[in-house]
């Protein structure tokens, strides 16, 4: 089997974990699949008389058996995936994101929802073969068909077996939130006043920082102190370190809505891979993975960020305990064949399809 994974130009994050590192972990698996990585795809487009908008009327795969799409969500890929069937290659549509519930005062509001491009990737995602998921609302969202698998995010070993952030010996604790404010408008205010709480009560002790873009967090979170900064680190394998080597505690809110009711759980997944004491929200998510300490309600957020800055006997005890749980079972060597059986079963829905000639038989149009 032949298999191009086309990733867009989304998120370095996003294409790290559900493209090159499912690259990565089949090849090094051994598999018989050949697997090749590639920006976009090239296409024929034929432009007919009249100013008329141009139509998608042939895609080069190569000798691919197998197109993986990431979240494809224009009219001219609904085109590709309608030439790329009636070429006979079977096609994967891969979704990390729920876009229809990407809330108002997110930056990307008004070009994904207002503006049809998460409509546009649930037709997509109508029309492939098979979507491959982060998680079972993700898969409930967009293959209502049938046709999907979920394949959870994991981490690379390469990544999990560094010098974990409980072998230090701080003598001030920073805890620590990765992202930028304007791509989680409403998250970190989850917290309430628990986080202030948590640093006032160890004042001296510890210090918070952000890696991303703190922006207003200060005012929103009603911080006594400016947070520190780092600057995003677009490579992931600098990012991946720096987590364990920047924070002792790490934090992961997140407002209860749709959009990250579906998001994957992969925050807490990165800080215990990294040894970071985790507190999180309660998403369904997060819940599943079971790694790190929940919390809800400001107290909550103030009591276990307080243990994490208080009991360096703890904060190593439960670090270690969540990093041993993601060597045993959460790494992308473990995702691997996962991956593999599902541009399996795309290919056989694809070869049903043009036997039976049903509605995802392929045909032109």
């Amino acid at each position: 089997m032949r298999v191009l994974l086309a990733h867009s130009s989304s998120s370095a994050g996003s294409v790290h974990y559900r493209i090159i590192e499912p690259a990565r972990a089949v090849l090094e698996s051994g598999a018989d699949v050949d697997v090749v990585v590639r920006m976009g795809i090239p296409t024929t487009v034929s432009v007919p008389p009249g100013g008329r908008k141009g139509q998608v009327t042939a895609v080069d795969a190569g000798d691919a058996d197998v197109v993986v799409l990431q979240l494809p969500k224009t009219e001219a890929m609904l085109q590709t995936i309608r030439a790329l069937k009636a070429q006979g290659v079977a096609v994967v549509v891969e979704t990390d994101d729920l876009l229809s519930g990407v809330p108002y005062g997110h930056a990307a509001h008004d070009a994904l929802v207002r503006k049809g491009m998460a409509r546009l990737l649930s037709e997509c995602a109508r029309e492939a073969d098979l979507i491959t998921a982060s998680t079972p609302a993700l898969l409930a969202e967009y293959a209502p068909h049938g046709r999907g698998v979920v394949v959870p995010n994991a981490v690379h070993r390469r990544i999990a077996e560094l010098p974990p952030a409980y072998e230090r010996e701080p003598e001030v604790v920073t805890v620590g939130w990765t992202g930028s404010v304007a791509g989680h408008p409403y998250d970190l205010q989850e917290m309430g006043s628990g986080l202030q709480q948590a640093l006032h009560r160890t004042g001296g002790r510890s210090r918070f920082l952000v890696l991303g873009q703190k922006w207003d967090a200060k005012q929103r979170l009603g911080l006594t102190d400016e947070p520190a900064e780092v600057a995003w680190m677009p490579d992931p394998d600098a990012y991946g370190a720096a987590l364990g080597e920047l924070f002792d505690v790490g934090i992961a809110p997140l407002r209860i809505d749709r959009f990250n009711t579906a998001k994957s759980w992969l925050k807490p997944l990165e800080y215990s891979a990294r040894g970071v004491f985790c507190v999180r929200a309660r998403t369904p998510e997060y819940e599943r993975l079971g790694l790190g300490l929940p919390a809800k309600a400001p107290k909550d957020w103030a009591k276990w960020i307080s243990v994490g800055i208080e009991d360096a006997d703890r904060r190593r005890e439960l670090a270690a305990a969540a990093r041993e749980k993601v060597l045993a079972g959460h790494l992308t060597e473990h995702t691997a064949e996962r991956w593999v059986a599902a541009w399996r079963k795309a290919l056989d829905n694809r070869a049903r399809a043009a036997r039976t000639g049903g509605p995802l038989a392929g045909i032109a149009r």
